[in-house]
């Protein structure tokens, strides 16, 4: 259906063009496309913004344009659309060979060509808000292996939206292999949904409330300490690399000796046995000889008591289950602690979705326990492909501003980018979720090619967030203000082409509520207090039984 006629072309992707009073009902909605002549084939634009003119700007503006288009003089409304592509076999190629002439035809898009356009993807994000009828999909391949984001003000739909694509995922790919680490525990009531959705946490206050609020019995997370780098450990102790170098000295010198003595190559990062109690006398050792006290030392051997006394970090200080499974092994060193190692984060490898429900654990634990999962993600994968048997898994991380960020160190935001740079290769995929963009590494950003972009107010977070889509337009991105909750700006090469979308409502269509929802304040305030023990809410890892080693075994292996 002819909408309109071209007036200007500028540059190369963007197209202003007339349209006629009778036909801007078919227009005035966000994100409609409309297509173009271009070379035998079709090319598609989507509107991004339009004005009514009136008479007398239209006489002194434009009126030489439409000289000798008679039936365009009486048009009030000038629209300005941006060209996405040129249709190719069912899709949309980006990039057009010949751009259209000021006084061809415009016409709107219909339904049924962009059913078939959007609808050739792999899993079903949400519908087109410009047409309900429509289906918008993304490819899986382009979608994990170009990375992605997931950017949006706080309770805009960014949850809800990493829900959708995790459940739609699991549906058409049964094997599929997803890491989520999931900072606030919104994503554990997918496990109501989905058998082979695995939530790990540490054991006691946290396992306690997730199992208390939604119904889920998580499986025992545990990260030993000597899995955990040289950096990891520094975060764990809360030392500014900037400032504590004395400190950062000590324990280096430190993790070195406790690992040597297993391994004589040995250095400060490789995964080496050693227990807590070991690395804290090898940091003691490092003040002897010193005739006056050292306040660095002693500072840093505080720190290190604190950490073994937390009774919610026992998880990494006195990982009981993990300590039976080094036992258990009859190797030498190094075999022994690798084979160790790679028993204990084997389950990353296995199908399905592993949520990692960090919620509830103090920042610098998060942070260090999250490094420590993408390390040994990193080292499990890069190793299976080089044995030839390539194992794809997708990393999702939550809040992930927290572990990347802009101008700061973090535990996290080395791994982190090295998996955006490099993971491409080794088959892991990158979805990294933030309310704050501008916050979030440039680097990481840079290297995710998908975009999904929710409602976004701050005027930096628009920059930041414009500067990283390659095939929007200001105008669009500064629209995202004005979308509503769960409406998204998708564009990136998972994506068919650039397009505004009503992602689909996770708990209406697949029966499950997520977690992370808002306390009804009028409710709560509006009925008496409910008595409650909060007890077993306080305490952190509860002390058990004692078990043999081969009992502890056993119960972690099951």
């Amino acid at each position: 259906m002819e909408v309109g006629r071209v007036v200007t072309v500028y540059g190369r992707s963007l197209l202003r063009f007339a349209a006629f009073e009778d036909k801007m009902h078919l227009l005035s909605r966000p994100g409609v496309y409309v297509k173009v002549e271009s070379g035998g084939t079709w090319a598609y634009a989507m509107v991004i913004s339009f004005n009514l003119l009136d008479e007398l700007y239209r006489k002194s503006r434009i009126v030489e344009e439409l000289e000798g288009y008679a039936e365009l003089r009486p048009a009030r409304n000038e629209l300005v659309a941006m060209l996405v592509g040129v249709k190719e076999g069912g899709k949309v190629r980006k990039g057009v060979a010949e751009l259209p002439r000021p006084g061809q035809k415009v016409y709107a898009a219909s339904s049924e060509e962009l059913a078939e356009i959007m609808g050739g993807g792999d899993i079903e994000l949400g519908r087109l808000s410009s047409d309900p009828s429509v289906p918008f999909t993304l490819s899986i391949d382009m979608l994990c292996s170009r990375h992605f984001a997931v950017l949006a003000m706080t309770g805009a739909g960014k949850s809800n939206t990493i829900a959708v694509i995790l459940a739609s995922a699991m549906e058409k790919f049964p094997y599929s292999r997803v890491i989520v680490v999931d900072t606030h525990n919104e994503y554990v009531p997918l496990a109501l949904k989905f058998p082979s959705v695995r939530v790990l946490t540490p054991a006691g206050r946290v396992s306690k409330l997730l199992e208390s609020r939604y119904g889920v019995t998580p499986r025992k997370l545990e990260v030993p300490l000597w899995t955990l780098g040289f950096e990891d450990i520094a975060g764990l102790l809360r030392l500014d690399p900037s400032r504590a170098t004395k400190q950062m000295m000590y324990l280096r010198n430190a993790l070195q000796e406790v690992r040597r003595s297993r391994h004589p190559a040995a250095t400060a990062d490789d995964p080496i046995f050693f227990r807590a109690e070991e690395l804290r006398e090898a940091v003691a050792r490092q003040g002897r000889g010193s005739r006056y006290g050292d306040r660095s030392l002693e500072d840093l051997l505080l720190k290190l008591d604190m950490l073994m006394e937390n009774s919610e970090l026992k998880y990494i200080t006195a990982p009981r289950a993990s300590d039976a499974v080094y036992e258990s092994i009859r190797e030498p060193e190094p075999l022994r602690s690798v084979e160790a190692y790679a028993r204990i984060y084997s389950a990353l490898l296995e199908p399905g979705i592993t949520i990692f429900a960090l919620g509830g654990l103090p920042s610098e634990a998060q942070a260090s326990t999250a490094s420590t999962i993408l390390k040994s993600i990193w080292r499990l994968i890069t190793a299976s492909v080089m044995a030839g048997v390539p194992q794809p898994t997708l990393v999702i991380v939550e809040e992930a501003h927290n572990y990347a960020p802009q101008g700061r160190w973090s535990p996290a935001k080395d791994i982190l980018e090295r998996v955006a740079r490099e993971g491409r290769k080794f088959g892991i995929g990158l979805g990294v979720v933030s309310q704050r963009p501008r916050e979030l590494s440039q680097t990481l950003l840079a290297q995710c090619g998908t975009l999904i972009a929710l409602r976004t107010a701050n005027p930096r977070d628009q920059e930041y967030i414009l500067s990283s889509m390659e095939d929007v337009m200001r105008e669009t991105v500064e629209g995202l203000s004005s979308l509503a909750t769960g409406e998204a700006l998708v564009s990136g090469p998972a994506a068919p082409m650039p397009a505004i979308v009503k992602v689909h409502e996770f708990q209406s269509r697949f029966g499950v509520a997520l977690g992370g929802k808002d306390i009804a304040w009028g409710e709560e305030w509006s009925r008496p207090p409910r008595p409650v023990n909060l007890a077993p809410f306080l305490v952190g890892e509860e002390v058990e039984e004692t078990k043999t080693t081969e009992q502890t075994l056993e119960k972690f292996l099951s």
